[in-house]
């Protein structure tokens, strides 16, 4: 089969264009996957940042992708901060397991603030917090919490400018980019 030079770069140039439509494709059953997280474990993340940062009239910390956040900063950057993470969810999944007989994410959201507040100050029983602070779990996740939604979107939160918008922030902030008036 003979081919022109000009039908070989139509050929090429939809290949191309194809490849680049490819992400965008809906795939549908497929869940998110995450480096440090597998899907219950971002699940049970996810529900104590959005106690942390709820959804109201503006995005929570879920739509504003903190959970991505965590898993970005927990394989680039501080991967030794991965297992306290990982024991962390652990002790809490199973705390509410043999108590309320369901994972943390399943909670109703009362009961998951009242949880959170006992786990921060540090009277969840000890049996599930053996080698690991309870107080100081709920501290980093709080932190990266705070990071993840206020931050720069670049860093993998922040998601759509979500906290740049609801503060009524120029986004993107660039120093020396934003005009004041007088």
């Amino acid at each position: 089969m003979k081919c022109n030079r000009r039908d070989f770069i139509k050929q090429c140039a939809a290949l191309y264009g194809s490849l680049l439509l490819l992400p965008a494709c809906n795939m549908t059953g497929k869940e998110k996957t995450y480096m440090s997280f597998s899907n219950m474990q971002s699940d049970c993340i996810g529900a104590i940042c959005e106690q942390i940062i709820p959804t109201d009239e503006y995005p929570g910390a879920i739509d504003a992708g903190v959970v991505n956040y965590i898993d970005k900063l927990l394989y680039q950057r501080f991967p030794e901060l991965k297992e306290r993470y990982l024991a962390g969810i652990q002790a809490l999944d199973t705390y509410c397991t043999e108590t309320f007989g369901k994972v943390f994410a399943a909670l109703e959201w009362d009961r998951q603030t009242k949880i959170l507040k006992e786990m921060e100050a540090n009277k969840l029983p000890e049996k599930y917090w053996k080698d690991l602070s309870q107080g100081g779990f709920f501290w980093i996740v709080r932190t990266h919490t705070m990071q993840g939604f206020y931050g720069p979107p670049h860093h993998g939160g922040n998601k759509d400018y979500v906290s740049y918008r609801m503060m009524k922030l120029d986004y993107p902030f660039l120093v020396g980019q934003n005009r004041y008036g007088k």
